[in-house]
């Protein structure tokens, strides 16, 4: 599908484009979505330019996202799309820079480059040329991307207070007061809660890294994008446009940086998350090992009076099993005071 954003009498409309059509005149935008083989031999044969297929955006080299065909540029960068749902996706557009106008090429419906179209319908001092389109589209795309970081943003501070409140409760838990059956089982459900809380924390931690390293990856390309365009169409930039531009390589540097405060705080999060869950792990192993310790010392007293050996005074005796059972209870009670005390209980 074929959209032509034509400039006439200081207005700027958009005009579907049916196939075989020829070009309106005063277009400067062509905005392509997901074109089809016909289309693209239209634009080659009205235009000059050979529009890349899917996989030819798709390509990771530089030399294969940024190039000259003639006086044609080819701009490709990773875009964030569908930004408003949570869930935003990284697709490619690709400009291509004519000296008549310019072309976008996508595969991709982001919401933000629609609103960019109404916008400059709307206001039509906003787009005079193909440079203002470009320029627009990149404001754009980092503001969408400030807004991604952003939600990022608020989900980690979320996350962080989610973990360490489990934290919290996990070292109150492990307070040495006595308990009453309903207070137990609170905490028991206390606990169960806490769990849940740590297991959603995780895949919430994955989520905001996956976010943050597609928006690092956007703009890891528009910086690319950002130093080709000078190099290539620096001498098209009017004053205000540079001044733009300057604003816009400005902003990207920023975003950069803070995308990479968020990957290591996603990283903090993550590890804080694993050492509670360890920690959690590692009291129910300790319950365990003190039972053993405890349980070990009446198996041994059970072990030597189960062995059948003729000179065992204790067996004749009508009081050697209640001193087996004394010892063996004794045995058990002994070192549970001794954990105790010691503060490992």
């Amino acid at each position: 599908m074929i959209t032509a954003y034509v400039r006439a009498d200081d207005r700027l409309t958009a005009v579907p484009l049916e196939p075989g059509a020829p070009l309106p005149a005063g277009t400067i935008w062509l905005d392509v979505l997901r074109p089809a083989e016909v289309e693209r031999e239209q634009i080659s044969a009205q235009l000059g330019v050979d529009l890349p297929t899917r996989e030819d955006m798709s390509e990771i080299e530089a030399s294969s996202r940024l190039y000259l065909e003639g006086e044609a540029a080819f701009l490709t960068t990773p875009v964030i799309s569908r930004g408003d749902s949570g869930h935003p996706d990284l697709g490619l557009l690709t400009f291509v820079l004519t000296r008549g106008c310019i072309i976008t090429v996508r595969h991709t419906e982001p919401l933000w480059l629609a609103i960019f179209a109404t916008r400059a319908m709307r206001h039509p001092g906003l787009v005079t040329g193909p440079m203002d389109v470009l320029l627009g589209l990149l404001e754009a795309v980092v503001d969408r991307a400030a807004d991604v970081l952003e939600l990022v943003g608020g989900r980690l501070d979320e996350i962080s207070r989610q973990i360490f409140a489990a934290a919290n409760r996990q070292r109150a838990e492990e307070a040495p007061v006595a308990r009453s059956a309903r207070r137990r089982a609170g905490a028991r459900r206390a606990r169960k809660r806490g769990s849940d809380a740590l297991k959603s924390a995780i895949t919430a931690i994955g989520w905001a890294g996956d976010l943050t390293q597609k928006v690092r990856d956007s703009l890891a390309g528009l910086e690319r994008l950002g130093v080709f365009v000078v190099t290539v169409a620096g001498t098209r930039l009017d004053k205000d446009q540079k001044v733009r531009l300057k604003t816009i390589t400005r902003d990207i540097h920023s975003l950069v940086e803070h995308a990479a405060f968020q990957a290591h705080q996603t990283g903090f999060l993550l590890d804080a998350t694993l050492g509670v869950i360890n920690i959690e792990q590692t009291n129910i192993i300790k319950i365990f090992s003190v039972a053993a310790v405890a349980f070990l010392p009446p198996t041994l007293v059970a072990s030597i009076y189960g062995m059948n050996f003729a000179h065992m005074p204790e067996l004749d005796q009508s009081w050697g099993y209640p001193l087996a059972l004394v010892l063996m209870v004794l045995s058990a009670i002994l070192p549970l005071l001794y954990f105790r005390r010691r503060g490992w209980l």
